[in-house]
């Protein structure tokens, strides 16, 4: 695995591909849910690799969630003060392959009784770091209120369904009523609930990947509505246009 220094990191590794083949993998950009344009990233990431690696073509192409503590600090062990046998793994920030090992092997200590002595700094019941990243939490909370409050004062992400492109969605009023609107390649839409089931957030379209996202909190939808990614579990209601 390779990474850059630069500001604009790349990350490069291979992986097997066929017979006598090799997968290349480059990433590097970064994009929160529901903000931004996803394809620009796609973009920066082709002309780069195309730049110094002549020739390669793009075979495939996705984002992953990184989960984050607010200290950068993965939360291991006891799920919250009063859990006896229930344990969380998760804020890896990016790190999960290394991450997940070293908490396999956390885990399995608490778990057995021989609780390695660094476990206190993983503990997900710390109070410490949540007094010294509380400046952190406040503005992730104030950007959460700003995207609550402020994505409502928006008259509409399109002023009608005519709109919408073949393999687009926006956020449109219908009938006093916000809509998460998607027209497939055949001209079809498909409309739901642009309100995200989790805590309210109004989702935005993520046109690179075709799927509605929550700026709030991370939570991804299918074009009909289902759930791809938490903390939302329930689906966004159908509607009728």
């Amino acid at each position: 695995m390779y990474i850059t220094t630069e500001e604009g990191k790349r990350s490069v590794r291979t992986a097997p591909y066929g017979e006598g083949q090799r997968l290349l993998i480059v990433t590097g950009e970064a994009f929160k849910p529901g903000t931004g344009d996803a394809r620009e990233g796609f973009g920066r990431l082709t002309s780069w690799t195309r730049r110094y690696f002549p020739g390669a073509d793009v075979a495939y192409r996705w984002a992953a969630q990184d989960n984050d503590a607010t200290d950068r600090v993965p939360l291991i062990g006891p799920f919250h003060p009063g859990a006896q046998h229930t344990y969380v793994a998760t804020g890896f920030g990016g790190w999960g392959m290394s991450g997940g090992v070293m908490a396999g092997q956390l885990l399995t200590g608490l778990i057995t009784g021989d609780t390695p002595s660094w476990a206190g700094l993983y503990d997900p019941r710390r109070l410490w770091s949540a007094v010294r990243e509380a400046p952190a939490l406040l503005k992730h909370q104030a950007d959460v209120t700003q995207h609550f409050v402020g994505d409502r004062l928006r008259s509409s992400h399109a002023d009608s369904v005519a709109e919408i492109a073949p393999g687009n969605g926006a956020v449109v009023r219908v009938r006093g009523r916000r809509c998460a609107v998607y027209r497939d390649e055949d001209g079809t839409t498909h409309a739901v609930s642009a309100r995200c089931t989790h805590l309210g957030c109004l989702v935005a379209f993520n046109p690179a990947e075709r799927a509605w996202e929550c700026p709030c909190h991370g939570s991804r939808f299918a074009p009909d509505g289902s759930v791809l990614q938490g903390p939302a579990n329930a689906p966004l209601e159908a509607r009728d246009i």
